[in-house]
């Protein structure tokens, strides 16, 4: 039962193609000699996918709240524990070095890209944008 949940994680945030993705670009960066942007990709690739899954047990728990109150502060409090938690992991990051940091960054951005256009060109998501 437990595995099901692993898959429906994996694939509703396309999780293999990201990770093909950053395994390209990490392999690319050590062959060429930058192995801290290289640790700084890994680190940005695991921030990503602890974001994600904090995300998505937020969810599942905003599903099964038992009212609109309870929801509303439970959505609040997951977002800001979200970013407090990325903006602590990355201010160890920069610690490291400046280049970590940025590829850190890096990763999760390509993350983001990776996902929007998955959903792009699966059609779930359209390519207009109603806000202008």
């Amino acid at each position: 039962m437990n595995k099901g949940k692993k898959l429906d994680f994996i694939s509703l945030f396309r999780l293999p193609s990201y990770l093909l993705v950053t395994s390209v670009a990490g392999i690319v960066l050590g062959s060429l000699g930058l192995g801290m942007a290289a640790v700084g990709l890994l680190i940005g690739v695991t921030l990503y996918v602890a974001n994600l899954f904090f995300l998505y047990e937020g969810g599942k728990s905003l599903l099964g709240a038992e009212s609109r109150r309870n929801g509303r502060m439970t959505a609040t409090m997951a977002s800001i524990g979200r970013m407090f938690f990325l903006s602590v992991a990355l201010a160890f990051v920069l610690r490291i070095g400046v280049v970590p940091f940025f590829a850190a960054c890096g990763g999760v951005l390509v993350g983001q890209v990776n996902l929007h256009l998955m959903l792009l060109v699966e059609g779930r998501i359209e390519r207009r944008c109603s806000g202008l």
